[in-house]
């Protein structure tokens, strides 16, 4: 009897190993921003296809229109530009739930909303 209840428990553990398979990390499919009536004109545009377009006006002298590919693991998000692309924020952090999206470069920080 008890050949049997280890083998059955044997059985159960190894079917729930094989249950779990991988996950594919499929892309976001969001646009964050600031608030229309803000006269600061950034927008982080994320594709589900991992690629994204990085839109920063708020230097008249310097404005930033990047596009290129993202990797996202743990609710980060990390934006790889096209060749010869300016400098920009290309770290982000999705939080509340996929609500907002945070940057910190330097001393500037970024909080993005999803619209």
């Amino acid at each position: 009897m008890k050949f049997n209840i280890k083998t059955a428990l044997a059985i159960a553990f190894l079917g729930t190993c094989f249950a779990f398979t991988s996950t594919t990390n499929d892309g976001l499919d969001v646009t964050y921003g600031v608030s229309s009536s803000d006269p600061v004109a950034i927008e982080l545009d994320l594709n589900s296809d991992f690629t994204f377009t990085y839109h920063d006006h708020s230097l008249k002298d310097n404005k930033v229109n990047v596009s290129g590919t993202y990797t996202l693991e743990n609710n980060r998000v990390r934006l790889v530009a096209d060749q010869g692309q300016p400098d920009f924020h290309d770290n982000w952090k999705i939080v509340e739930d996929g609500q907002a999206a945070k940057s910190r470069k330097g001393l500037t920080f970024y909080t993005l909303r999803k619209k």
